[in-house]
């Protein structure tokens, strides 16, 4: 994906992008109301009074505020809700609710529709056949409303619960998994040996967000150059932190261009970025067994969901020919991956044996699954036992445990 693709999809996603977008259709809707009707007969056997749209009209338009001021209160509930009992880095998932968005944007485009037709009308703007034509579409968006309240309430019974947001963070996991399946280091050269060269270091403080590898393929092709990435989308760097190795003769006109094929900014992104979605869930599951909530239903539910996004992600296919040969990149490192996801529940859970028991069990599903992730999983299993003995002082929890956490020495071993 380039740059602007990137930049136009983070667009995209904002809250008030589609409610916008709606508001222009609504606008544009009363005029091709206006245009068809100049194509109309000029007797027509059916005709429209002004003041019945109108009244029609006025009852959107004092109705649909009231309910487009609601909805937007209950989003920001559900989004105070979302960051204070899960995780403040899932907010940007709620926002970008596709299903979210088009009821509030169905409600906000429908009001701005209800106004500007009053408008024409009261202006005399139509004529008969106008009337007409702005009849039936307001007969579409009645029934579009009474979709979109429908929907939303069915909406505002799940958002901002704990369930949906875990259900929103995996889906967004699982999709940063699929597009790098899809698309293996960044469809550059896997990067097997460590890089040498000249280092291009970032131009700003803030976490690697986007790379866009087919610009860097066209500044080697044209400077003979070989690049090698050295910080993936998600890596923290700084004017002191390389984000690549440039081997050949760097013009210095080509520097800042280099750096600019990366998007670098405040925040993580859950695009691209699956490590992200993995600490977000770990967040989810540490906030769970705070004191203050203690909620270890939470925490053993993001342990299936985070065994489930690791057994379903596909390894790379390393025979894959390179789109840009020119350009490496590092593969995802699987310890990364593991202590990303279960380091904190380690941590925050120890003294709980229920929470223990099914992280060892999860660990042991992903020894099992993955050749990858087998001695990384093993390796975590046996920190997680270590942390849960010193935590635990109960012998029956400590006897449970050494039961469970057998596997973890036994297969360390071998």
């Amino acid at each position: 994906m380039s740059q602007i693709a990137f930049q136009i999809r983070q667009i995209v996603q904002r809250m008030w992008f589609l409610p916008a977008a709606f508001s222009v259709v609504a606008i544009l809707s009363i005029g091709i109301a206006w245009f068809l009707a100049r194509f109309a007969p000029e007797n027509l056997p059916f005709t429209m009074p002004s003041n019945g749209v109108v009244s029609i009209l006025t009852i959107l338009a004092s109705s649909l505020l009231t309910v487009a001021v609601f909805a937007l209160s209950t989003m920001v509930s559900a989004l105070s809700s979302a960051s204070n009992s899960t995780s403040p880095r899932a907010v940007s998932l709620i926002t970008g609710d596709r299903s979210a968005q088009t009821s509030i944007s169905v409600f906000i485009g429908a009001f701005l529709f209800s106004i500007v037709g009053i408008i024409g009308l009261s202006a005399g703007f139509y004529s008969e056949a106008g009337r007409l034509f702005l009849f039936a579409v307001t007969l579409g968006v009645v029934v579009l409303v009474v979709t979109a309240l429908i929907r939303w309430i069915g909406q505002i019974s799940a958002i901002g619960r704990v369930g949906h947001t875990i259900d929103r963070v995996e889906h967004a996991t699982r999709e940063a998994f699929t597009m790098i399946t899809e698309h293996p280091f960044f469809d550059c050269r896997l990067q097997i040996i460590a890089p040498q060269g000249m280092p291009i270091n970032a131009r700003a403080v803030g976490y690697v967000q986007h790379v866009d590898a087919s610009k860097l393929q066209r500044i080697a092709k044209e400077n003979e150059l070989t690049i090698a990435i050295t910080a993936r989308p998600g890596a923290y760097v700084a004017p002191n932190r390389p984000l690549m190795l440039v081997e050949g003769s760097v013009p210095d006109a080509c520097v800042d261009d280099l750096a600019a094929a990366f998007v670098v900014g405040d925040s993580r992104t859950f695009y691209s970025d699956p490590r992200f979605g993995l600490v977000v869930l770990g967040e989810i599951a540490s906030k769970a067994m705070s004191p203050g909530i203690n909620d270890a239903g939470t925490a053993i539910d993001v342990i299936g969901t985070l065994v489930r996004v690791l057994v379903a992600r596909q390894p790379h296919n390393e025979d894959q020919q390179p789109r840009y040969d020119l350009v490496s990149a590092p593969p995802l490192d699987p310890a990364d991956l593991i202590d990303d996801a279960f380091r904190p529940i380690a941590r925050d859970g120890a003294a709980t044996i229920e929470v223990v028991l099914r992280l060892l069990a999860g660990l042991k599903t992903l020894a099992h699954a993955s050749d990858e992730l087998k001695q990384p999983a093993l390796a975590m299993a046996r920190d997680a036992a270590a942390r849960a003995r010193q935590a635990m002082t109960a012998e029956s929890d400590l006897k449970t445990l050494e039961d469970a956490a057998a596997f973890a020495h036994e297969q360390g071993g071998e």
